[in-house]
């Protein structure tokens, strides 16, 4: 069996064309790339894949500004390209499906009455809370960081952090003394 041949597009995926310099310096460094990571890679083709998408960053890059060292460039982004490829591939994880199916019938899926429990006791908290507390609590639910947080409310991480902590404090110690009557309702 002979060695594999690595080839090019001509046209990166918008289209335009690849500087010819370029493609040939591809080619020159093709075999000696490739190698990197091989065993892992276990693939001339998706070695090649990689090896196109280096080929286009650097068509990119060269658009908009001139490098001086092409063939560092390209082998920079391989290498960046096949390290990132890899780590993700050994973040998935293949089962089959009796695997999936004895994973979901061994854990304890709460019942109905858990989880409406669990969402009273929640709504309780909630309006214990002062008006800020539950307006971080709420951002926070929603996926915000602390620091997006402090954005909107232009004050210091540290200080939303410590606010919000403190409130969620003196929530639960009025959940905890028995008070079911909201901290806002007494107020009015």
């Amino acid at each position: 069996m002979g060695r594999y041949q690595f080839w090019f597009h001509g046209k990166d995926k918008k289209g335009r064309p690849l500087d010819e310099n370029l493609l040939k310096a591809a080619e020159e460094l093709a075999p000696m790339l490739t190698r990197y990571r091989q065993q892992e890679i276990d693939c001339e083709s998706t070695c090649n894949d990689i090896l196109q998408e280096a080929v286009e960053a650097t068509s990119d890059a060269m658009r908009r500004k001139p490098i001086a060292n092409v063939h560092g460039y390209i082998t920079t982004i391989y290498k960046r390209n096949v390290d990132k490829s890899l780590d993700h591939d050994q973040n998935l994880v293949p089962v089959d499906d009796e695997f999936l199916e004895d994973l979901a019938n061994t854990n304890h899926a709460p019942s109905f009455e858990e989880w409406i429990h669990e969402r009273l006791i929640l709504d309780q908290v909630f309006k214990l809370m002062d008006p800020y507390t539950e307006r971080i609590c709420r951002w926070r639910l929603e996926g915000y960081s602390e620091s997006q947080i402090a954005k909107r409310l232009r004050m210091t991480p540290n200080a939303v952090s410590v606010r919000y902590t403190r409130g969620l404090k003196e929530a639960a110690k009025e959940l905890l003394r028995g008070k079911g009557k909201s901290k806002r309702s007494d107020a009015r």
